[in-house]
């Protein structure tokens, strides 16, 4: 049976929206009953491609039930649980761990954030884990949809052409003859851009300029804190509304007070919600995906784009039927009010 929200802001208009079996199946003004939203604006549900853990769990460790539920509250209706750069044996294990929870956020799959990365990139992830490319890990872990690489490495071109995961390039030291080469090769993404990789610079203009020739997406920690609010907006305009994917990176620390934690075996202190280890390097976020579409709409960012960028854009780079509220896509929804504060999430069409 179809059931309807009601009374909501869809891009300017008020409609109604009929939800059936999860997918949206209607959409326009129809004398049906349903929940009134009284004008408030609805958007797609956000999609966290990028996120590690919260409330003291992470994804490489612990079961990932209350991380879901606590997405879900505060906005992502999706995530993709990261694993931390680590032994051979903690990885798979995380991947096999259960991901279906009805009171929970969606979860499609997993993102290995190495091992196969460059340790003068390695920022906060453990050097002792990093290790060269091998299939082998992935098809072991058999549930990695996204992972991120260092295309410099050795053989991490040939293995590139063989994952048939989402490729994102990070923690590098590549050039960029190097990242189009890995781009190339079937790379179609930089994680967390300008956080753990050469700068653009006019001589040497690195993966971030390699990555906007080529078409790539831009993952974007835009929490007020990775990356200055001018360089937010600079890489809006050099990527587009369209290849811009805002992340959370969010760690254990997540939803707690400031202290010390430990996230895969390092020790991260977290000072004024900023999380860095005990050499100063940013240890990941402590915010969650809706508080950077809220930093990016106070950066300057049009409401409609920082919102795309974090729904729209993730699901299109991933390949899932999310992200846009049209006839047949999923009915994952977050409804705001005008000052954009939560006021429900929907997901698979349940409240």
């Amino acid at each position: 049976m179809m059931k309807f929200i009601k009374n909501v802001n869809l891009y300017g208009e008020l409609t109604d929206i009929g939800v059936e079996e999860g997918i949206i199946a209607h959409i326009g003004r129809c004398d049906a009953s349903g929940v009134d939203f009284n004008g408030a604006k609805i958007y797609p549900g956000l999609i966290d491609t990028h996120a590690h853990g919260c409330i003291g769990l992470d994804a490489t460790e612990d079961e990932l039930q209350d991380m879901s539920r606590y997405f879900l509250e505060h906005g992502t209706t999706t995530w993709y649980p990261t694993t931390v750069t680590a032994s051979k044996e903690d990885i798979v294990a995380a991947c096999k761990r259960e991901t279906d929870f009805p009171d929970g956020a969606n979860i499609p799959g997993f993102h290995l954030e190495g091992p196969f990365i460059n340790p003068k990139y390695k920022g906060a992830l453990n050097e002792f884990y990093i290790r060269e490319p091998s299939m082998e890990l992935i098809r072991s872990a058999g549930r990695v949809k996204k992972i991120t690489v260092a295309p410099e490495i050795d053989r991490c071109i040939d293995f590139i052409r063989e994952c048939d995961a989402v490729v994102s390039l990070g923690h590098t030291t590549a050039d960029y003859e190097t990242a189009i080469s890995a781009f190339e090769a079937g790379a179609t993404c930089l994680t967390h851009t300008f956080n753990a990789m050469p700068p653009l610079l006019h001589r040497q203009p690195g993966p971030i300029a390699a990555g906007a020739d080529f078409g790539a997406y831009a993952e974007l920690i835009c929490d007020g804190i990775h990356v200055h609010p001018t360089m937010v907006r600079a890489l809006v305009r050099l990527y587009g509304t369209d290849r811009v994917v805002l992340v959370s990176d969010a760690i254990r620390p997540a939803g707690l007070e400031d202290g010390e934690y430990t996230v895969g075996g390092i020790d991260v202190i977290v000072k004024a919600g900023q999380a860095r280890t005990r050499e100063g390097n940013l240890a990941g976020s402590t915010s969650m995906l809706l508080d950077c579409v809220r930093c990016a709409i106070s950066f300057g960012i049009d409401e409609y784009d920082a919102v795309k960028m974090a729904s729209e854009n993730p699901a299109r780079m991933m390949g899932l039927n999310k992200g846009r509220i049209e006839v047949g896509y999923d009915a994952d929804f977050i409804i705001v009010d005008g000052k954009f504060e939560l006021i429900k999430v929907i997901v698979r069409g349940e409240f």
